[in-house]
C-alpha cells in the first residue's frame, strides 16, 4: 500500500487510483478531487405576526326603490328623481287596494275620468286626472260658446277639446289596466304640471282675448 504525503491515502471514484486527501486531482484520470461546497438551505419566508388587512371594493351607495316607478334613488333624496313619490310614503303601511275588477273600474272612470283609480284604490292619481279633464272641458266649453270667429279660435277650441278627449279615455284605458295589476302610465305629477301649463294658457289667452275687444 502506497501512502500519500499526508500519510493517508485515498482512491479516485472514477479510475480507483490512490490519491492523497489534499490533491486536487487524480494523477491516473484527471478528475476533480475537490468536492463541491455544499448549497445553503432556502430561507424559510418569515411569516408577519401583524395581520394583513384585506382590501375590498367600496361598498355600493346605499339607495331607496320607489314603489310606484321601481327607480332606485339616492338615500339622501326625499322624493324619487323620475315620478315625485315621496320617500316617505315608503315607511306608511298602507292598506291593499280594494279588489275591483276591470271593467268596473273601466265603467267608472267612462261616467268621469277618474272615478276609475278612485275605485282601484288610487285616490290621489284620480284625483289629478279629474282636475285635468275638468279644466281642460271648461276652457273648451269656454271658447265655443264666445264664438269660433276665426281660424285662431277654432285652433285654440280643437286644442282643449282634443287635450280633454285624450285625458277621458286614456284615464279609463288606465283605470282597466290599474285594476288588472299594472301601474299608472302617467305620473301625477306630470298631470298637475299639465294642469298649471293649461291654468296659464287659459290665463294668457283670456288676456289676449281682452286686449282684442279693448282694441275694437
Amino acid at each position: 500500500m502506497q501512502i500519500g504525503p499526508t500519510g493517508v491515502e485515498r482512491r479516485c471514484p472514477d479510475c480507483g487510483a490512490l490519491a492523497a486527501t489534499d490533491a486536487e486531482w487524480c494523477g491516473q484520470c484527471f478528475r476533480s478531487l475537490v468536492e463541491p461546497e455544499p448549497e445553503p438551505e432556502p430561507a424559510l419566508p418569515q411569516v408577519s405576526e401583524t395581520p394583513v388587512p384585506v382590501t375590498l371594493g367600496a361598498p355600493p351607495a346605499p339607495v331607496w326603490p320607489c314603489q310606484t316607478c321601481a327607480n332606485e334613488n339616492a338615500l339622501e333624496l326625499d322624493a324619487c328623481a323620475v315620478c315625485g313619490t315621496t320617500f316617505a310614503s315608503l315607511m306608511r303601511q298602507d292598506e291593499a287596494p280594494p279588489p275591483v275588477d276591470p271593467k268596473d273600474a273601466l265603467s267608472a272612470s267612462l261616467l268621469f275620468p277618474g272615478l276609475g283609480h278612485r275605485k282601484a284604490g288610487r285616490g290621489l292619481d284620480g284625483l289629478a286626472r279629474g282636475v285635468l279633464f275638468t279644466v281642460l272641458a271648461v276652457m273648451a266649453g269656454t271658447v265655443f260658446t264666445s264664438g269660433i270667429g276665426s281660424g285662431a279660435t277654432f285652433g285654440v277650441f280643437a286644442l282643449f277639446l282634443g287635450a280633454a278627449l285624450l285625458v277621458y279615455f286614456g284615464s279609463a284605458f288606465e283605470a282597466y289596466h290599474i285594476a288588472g295589476g299594472g301601474r299608472t302610465l302617467v305620473s301625477s305629477r306630470t298631470l298637475l304640471w299639465a294642469t298649471v301649463a293649461v291654468i296659464l294658457a287659459s290665463v294668457m289667452m283670456l288676456a289676449l282675448s281682452v286686449v282684442t275687444v279693448a282694441k275694437r
